[in-house]
Parts: C-alpha cells; sequence; structure tokens
C-alpha cells in the first residue's frame, strides 16, 4: 500500500470518528438552498465550499460548463429574462461517511441533492450586477439511473408530481386562487385516471417575492401504458411528473 492510500485512508477513519461524535452532540445539518439570500450579492451567498458541482444550468435541466463557485455567473449565458443560472448540488460528505458505515437511514437522509426525500436540481439566478434575483427548484428523475443512490430511500419519479403540494403551503399557494388547470395539449392523455398540469403563480404578502410554481403529471404525445405491440404489457416510466417551483425578487418601483 502505498504512502498516499495509508493516508486518503486514514483521513476518511477521522472524518468517520468525528462524524459519529458530531452525530452525537447535535443534529448535523448541510446548506441548502434556502441559505441563499435572494436580493443580496454574490459576496453575501454562503460559501462555495459548503456547495458542489457548480455549473452553468440549462433551465431546471442537467449541467453545462463547469464553474468554480457564484461568482463565475457570467460564464454562464443569460437567459431571455437577462439572468444567468448557476447550477449547483449539495454536499455530500455526510453521504460519503455515512456509506462507509452502512448506515442506511444516515444514507437516505444525506443522499445527493434533494428536499424532503424528493431528488432536485437546484439552481441560483444572478442579474448582471451579481446580485441573485431569483432560486429555481425542479425536480430531478436521474437519480432513478444512477447507481450510487439506489439504495438510498428516495421518492420516485413517478412521485415528483407530489413536490409541488408540498411546496405550494411553504408559499401561501391556494390552488382554487392561485392555480390554472391547463387542458391537455395534443397528444398528452391521462395517467391511469390522472391529468394534472397546473400552473400556479403568487405574490408575497409583503410584496416582495413572486413565486411560480408548474406541477405535472400526465402522458406525453407518444406515450402509453402498454406496449402497441403487446397490449398484455405494462410499460414503465413512459410519463411526465415533475415540479417547478421559481422565487423571484421583485424590485421597488
Amino acid at each position: 500500500m502505498t504512502a498516499g492510500n495509508v493516508m486518503l485512508r486514514t483521513a476518511t477513519l477521522l472524518a468517520i470518528i468525528a462524524w459519529s461524535a458530531t452525530a452525537g452532540a447535535q443534529n448535523l445539518r448541510r446548506a441548502n438552498i434556502w441559505d441563499l439570500k435572494l436580493g443580496e450579492p454574490v459576496a453575501a451567498q454562503p460559501s462555495p465550499s459548503e456547495f458542489r458541482a457548480f455549473a452553468c444550468g440549462s433551465n431546471g435541466g442537467a449541467p453545462r460548463q463547469p464553474l468554480t463557485g457564484w461568482s463565475d455567473f457570467t460564464r454562464c449565458r443569460a437567459e431571455p429574462s437577462g439572468l444567468h443560472e448557476v447550477y449547483f448540488e449539495y454536499d455530500d460528505e455526510n453521504e460519503y461517511i455515512a456509506r462507509a458505515r452502512d448506515l442506511d437511514r444516515e444514507i437516505s437522509r444525506w443522499a445527493g441533492t434533494t428536499e424532503v426525500s424528493f431528488p432536485i436540481i437546484v439552481s441560483a439566478l444572478f442579474d448582471a450586477k451579481g446580485v441573485l434575483k431569483g432560486i429555481r427548484l425542479v425536480t430531478d428523475s436521474r437519480p432513478e439511473h444512477r447507481n450510487d443512490i439506489t439504495d438510498a430511500n428516495l421518492r420516485k419519479r413517478e412521485d415528483a408530481y407530489v413536490f409541488g403540494g408540498i411546496m405550494a403551503p411553504r408559499y401561501d399557494i391556494d390552488p382554487p386562487r392561485d392555480c390554472t388547470s391547463l387542458p391537455p395539449a395534443e397528444g398528452e392523455s391521462p395517467v391511469g385516471a390522472s391529468f394534472v398540469k397546473q400552473s400556479c403563480e403568487r405574490i408575497s404578502a409583503t410584496g416582495t417575492r413572486k413565486v411560480f410554481l408548474r406541477v405535472n403529471f400526465f402522458r406525453k404525445p407518444g406515450q402509453s401504458g402498454t406496449n402497441p405491440q403487446l397490449p398484455t404489457e405494462l410499460t414503465q416510466g413512459q410519463f411526465e411528473s415533475s415540479a417547478r417551483v421559481e422565487v423571484y425578487v421583485i424590485d421597488p418601483p
């Protein structure tokens, strides 16, 4: 065994011991998207060291060009709104240690970038001056296809639309008042008896934030619950199930 490997194993062991002691003394936490400070500049945001995997975002999709932190936002092409999307992920140290100790409950607690057990893609939206004008959370279907978190007890893609219902009360969104049920587009159909396609908007009581919520659960054109060539065979994953939350600063007049 090389000296480098010995040092790595020693560092891992020390981290596990320290983690165990900390876990016994207090509730562990890690920085998340709610720690970001809307309306504040890059310098006021949590340290990039509290997160990982910074990259240019793709409107809530997979990461693009890698970045070193918030201050690289200008390397990302602006959206039509003029904002630059910075994708990031939650720190994985606690998950790594939980896996080393085979602690199933802790693995699920710290696995990936999640909120209330839903895998999500999170991003920060900066204006040209480096002020955080918005945050974005979109349910993430990718973990179902990653081997490293298949043993974590996370919500599956089929349930992703439920995330919207969990986020709505956080921003005082009342569906009858704030949401519109959109009709199916051509070729869209229910999943069983369920068709959900809602768009919601809400301005906070203080008038300083505007929230957008979008929830989808339906089959897209060409998708079906059964194999067209073998009607007795059920298909897997042929549906759109997603939720999107975006919160923006409302600039004073």
